[in-house]
């Protein structure tokens, strides 16, 4: 543990009391407006297996892509990696486990596996 001075503790304080007052600080809900909202950006998970949803070290959900509301499947491929753009067959909607072409619009909260003739680096 690390003692804090008096101005620390004061802050956590403050810091305390708007958690119980609101229940958070309001900085998560003020970025995803900004994000989603305002930018009009969607969230989407790229993944190497659809069945486990990780990459190819295990990690299970371990990237988000952030992209315009509109972006297609391949517009995903080239923000992991231009070869797997380059080398575009179809993905994969990891939740209805359906083939989905490069123009298929993504929505936010889709998870996705690129399959491509191609792989990165």
């Amino acid at each position: 543990n690390v003692a804090l001075n008096a101005q620390q503790e004061k802050a956590l304080d403050i810091v305390r009391t708007l958690m119980q007052k609101y229940g958070s600080t309001g900085v998560q809900e003020a970025v995803n407006i900004a994000c989603f909202k305002l930018l009009h950006n969607i969230a989407v998970y790229p993944v190497e297996d659809e069945f486990k949803l990780i990459d190819k070290k295990g990690n299970i959900l371990p990237d988000v892509r952030l992209l315009s509301e509109g972006s297609t499947a391949k517009d995903l491929a080239e923000t992991v990696h231009a070869d797997l753009a380059r080398g575009f067959l179809y993905a994969v909607d990891a939740r209805t486990k359906q083939r989905i072409g490069a123009d298929h619009k993504l929505k936010s909260g889709d998870v996705i596996k690129i399959v491509s003739a191609t792989s990165r680096g």
